[in-house]
């Protein structure tokens, strides 16, 4: 028994459902590389719960801001013997540790679709970059009290211009080599 065969259809129109297609996609490629630059940021902010000695702070002000303001509740529950961790403390850590796994897998997923909708992989990567850059300082300075120096900001925008530069750059090759 033979099957069906779709008929195939003329380059033209193949040509105008890819142009159509990639100027849907084109533009649900910045909210998916925005996306995956929070969950990038995010990855960081977990990597640094996990390993941060400042990570019991936390918890406590926490625990304190959220559960039980009123009552010493919250600093029994994270203080133990002397030379040991606290078992609450152990399970945040490794709960932690293992979403730094789960964002950045959730990232590389996000950008790979951002890639995929974009026209110009360097436009997604300039988007992601900025998104990490900005969204990790901004939760360093909300969660961890760290100081955003204007030398930081300097230098992560050198970054993002450099990468806007790059991206233009490809991006006037590449429309040229469509004109010839």
């Amino acid at each position: 028994m033979s099957g069906h065969r779709p008929r195939k259809s003329s380059a033209a129109a193949r040509k105008r459902a890819a142009a159509s297609s990639s100027s849907v996609g084109s533009s649900a490629a910045i909210p998916t590389a925005i996306l995956a630059g929070t969950f990038a940021a995010l990855a960081s902010v977990f990597a640094k719960l996990t390993l941060d000695a400042r990570t019991i702070d936390f918890l406590r002000n926490a625990c304190n801001t959220f559960l039980a303001p009123t009552t010493p509740y919250c600093t029994t529950m994270f203080i133990a013997k002397e030379g040991e961790t606290s078992p609450i403390v152990v399970a945040v850590r490794s709960a932690c540790f293992g979403l730094i796994f789960i964002c950045n897998a959730t990232m590389w997923t996000l950008f790979t679709k951002a890639l995929n909708r974009s026209k110009s992989s360097a436009t997604v990567t300039v988007i992601n970059s900025a998104a990490n850059f900005c969204l990790t300082a901004v939760l360093g300075y909300a969660l961890f009290s760290e100081p955003l120096a204007m030398q930081w900001w300097f230098g992560a925008s050198l970054i993002v211009l450099g990468s806007v530069l790059v991206s233009s750059n490809e991006s006037s090759e590449s429309s040229k080599k469509k004109k010839e």
